[in-house]
């Protein structure tokens, strides 16, 4: 596995930061569990305004249209919990050609 990291603020608020790292921890685990991949890169880059969390695999992708990104708890979770601090996720994966979960979290002023 991979990581880098850029332009990341000192301190971030709790709520985003606990977002992240629970969006992080599910898109790795579907990678232990569904993709059979012999990589993984994992990046967190302050943007104007939010930080973007992406993770990437070169495994199985997904199958039938990205229906099983739309249908699964753990994606579902996934969704919500960016949706609750006004972000956004996206799930983009072909069968054979690997998985890519990016989501983006406005910055929040920290406490």
């Amino acid at each position: 596995m991979d990581f880098a990291s850029e332009d990341i603020p000192k301190k971030v608020d709790a709520n985003t930061a606990i977002c992240l790292f629970r969006v992080a921890q599910e898109a790795l685990r579907n990678v232990v569990r569904h993709a059979n991949a012999s990589s993984v890169e994992v990046s967190l880059r302050g943007t104007e305004g939010g930080i973007t969390l992406a993770v990437r695999d070169d495994g199985k992708g997904l199958s039938d249209s990205g229906a099983n990104a739309r249908a699964s708890l753990g994606l579902v979770s996934m969704r919500e919990r960016v949706r609750l601090v006004g972000g956004k996720l996206d799930i983009i994966g072909r069968p054979d050609h690997g998985t890519s979960v990016v989501a983006w979290v406005p910055m929040q002023e920290a406490a």
